[in-house]
């Protein structure tokens, strides 16, 4: 009788540290704002995506409490109140998950961080501005909480440069107007934001056999553990179900000639929506048992051992490397081949290299968890580049000695085949020459080629990349003249005509606030907010939406 109560005693310690005693709770808000009285454009599936969340939500993650809001029911105040009820009774051990579906929009607000103060749309006024919903959450006291938002331009909703339906507000005498999508003023710090589209894209539904918005349809899948679970320690993070459906929502979306890629941002790392609350290390294959000998008796077996373990820390579990079928994954980059490209300006004895004809390639490690893998490096060139990953990016050029005379060359970047990795969330690192360490999260499922792109800048240095509109963000101009006539000290190039999407690429510039950006070769082009800023090892998104098409 000692050893049995010795045993309960120590089982009952072991539910209490490993977290069994956590909840998880879910606020799931959906709105078709069908019969609304204030002239908003009613959508088709925004309650069957809020009902599929629901159903997903409760059959794979075990929550103690779901709270449903649909149609009317999605109000201001009936939002705060489910809000606020989550943050009385919500504790740091639990997991939340919060899910909208419905319209974005934004107004003027010269107190927002670009003067555009972004709203998720209600069935009736007041609608609910990012900064509020920011408030609500604060008082939730718990790290683990990802707020999933599947609305148009949602990629911006935590931070500024969030769009809605719309022509985008340009001040009077303006000519159009810059937005910065950058992070330096996130909202949301340390709360994981999923949302189903980058900050100038919109989210489609499409009828048929998803009858879903494409992103929420992929991402209910991505929360099923024969799916998500990528490692197979029983638990779907936030990061598992995002990596495992977004690269399937943007190839949904190219089907129907539509761009649509999810982002995510924020603490997301531990968040465990779906299977186990708590993950548990997978066993490594053996082989199968041998079959019991009915001649036999079957041995006794002895008395189980439990063993206590700690709570689990907050954050992403190591994949198992012994357990799944490993992955390949091709990583495309904007690392420069050759030693000596990069700033007009190198050191002398780099100078010396130049002159003499002496040049080599850049040397490339790459470690997934803190491992290497077989890695082929190919260096390819701006068609390479495009083929890799549909962006048209101009490399620029680096000079040479040869025979005595300066050679202009192409720029080639590094494409990376790394193969044999296992399934699972990895933080991925890059060591290149001359680049700072280069760090991204992706997600290698079993047996499944995976694609990634990365944008490097060299060490001290940082990128810009946009986007031009006409008048709002759902007319790209294409062969836009967009320049900045302010760059020093780099050969990358800083003038290109916009791709078929609108956007342009300019790599490699030296950190600071110095850059202006023109649309057009006339000087008295006028663009609110112009002036951008580079940091280094970053990548400063922009949109220019223009008033007018007709600038040559």
């Amino acid at each position: 009788m000692r050893l049995k109560k010795s045993l309960l005693v120590l089982f009952l310690i072991s539910l209490s540290l490993t977290g069994v005693q956590a909840k998880r709770y879910a606020l799931i808000m959906g709105s078709n704002y069908t019969g609304n009285a204030a002239g908003i454009p009613p959508l088709e599936l925004c309650e069957a995506d809020a009902a599929l969340m629901e159903q997903t939500l409760r059959a794979n993650g075990s929550y103690d409490e779901v709270k449903v809001l649909l149609g009317r029911m999605v109000i201001a105040t009936k939002v705060e109140e489910a809000m606020r009820q989550l943050a009385s009774k919500v504790t740091s051990a639990d997991t939340v998950a919060i899910y909208f579906s419905g319209h974005g929009t934004y107004q003027r607000d010269a107190s927002a961080p670009n003067g555009l103060r972004n709203f998720i749309v209600m069935f009736d006024r007041p609608h609910v501005s990012d900064q509020q919903i920011n408030e609500w959450m604060k008082g939730i006291k718990t790290q683990r909480i990802a707020f999933i938002f599947d609305c148009c331009y949602s990629g911006g909703i935590a931070k500024k440069g969030n769009k809605g339906a719309g022509d985008i507000p340009v001040a009077p005498g303006s000519d159009g107007i810059v937005i910065q999508n950058g992070d330096e003023n996130f909202y949301f710090q340390n709360r994981a934001i999923i949302a189903s589209s980058d900050s100038n894209e919109t989210s489609i539904e499409v009828r048929g056999t998803i009858n879903h918005g494409i992103f929420t349809y992929w991402f209910s899948q991505g929360l099923l553990p024969a799916n998500g679970d990528l490692n197979r320690d029983g638990t779907v993070t936030a990061l598992e179900a995002f990596e495992w459906s977004s690269r399937r929502v943007t190839q949904n979306a190219k089907e129907y000639n539509h761009a649509q890629n999810p982002q995510i941002s924020g603490n997301a790392k531990g968040i465990f929506l779906a299977g186990k609350i708590v993950p548990v290390a997978p066993e490594p294959n053996k082989p199968e048992p041998p079959k019991p000998d009915p001649q036999k008796p079957e041995p006794q077996k002895p008395e189980p051992e439990v063993v206590v373990t700690p709570n689990t820390p907050n954050v992403e579990p190591t994949p198992q490397p012994n357990v799944n079928t490993n992955g390949n994954v091709t990583i495309a980059t904007t690392i420069l081949k050759s030693i000596l490209s990069g700033t007009q300006t190198p050191d002398p004895m780099m100078t010396m290299r130049r002159m003499r004809g002496v040049d080599g390639d850049r040397k490339i490690k790459v470690r997934f968890s803190g491992k290497e893998y077989p890695t082929n490096v190919v260096w390819v060139d701006r068609a390479g580049l495009k083929a890799a990953t549909g962006e048209d990016i101009p490399l620029g050029t680096y000079t040479i000695g040869r025979n005595g005379t300066p050679t202009e060359i192409q720029n080639r970047v590094a494409l990376l085949q790394v193969t044999g990795v296992p399934a699972g969330v990895h933080e991925v690192q890059i060591e290149a020459d001359d680049y700072p360490i280069i760090k991204e999260n992706i997600g290698v499922e079993n047996g499944v080629p995976i694609k990634e792109f990365i944008v490097a800048s060299l060490r001290g240095t940082g990128s810009i990349r946009g986007k031009v509109f006409l008048k709002n963000v759902e007319q790209p101009l294409a062969g836009q003249t967009v320049w900045m006539p302010t760059v020093v000290g780099t050969n990358q190039v800083h003038k290109m005509k916009t791709m078929t999407d609108g956007s342009f690429w300019f790599l490699n510039l030296p950190p600071g606030k110095y850059y202006t950006l023109k649309a057009t070769f006339e000087e008295n082009l006028k663009l609110d907010n112009q002036n951008l800023v580079v940091k280094e090892g970053d990548t400063t998104k922009v949109d220019v939406i223009l008033n007018s098409k007709n600038f040559k």
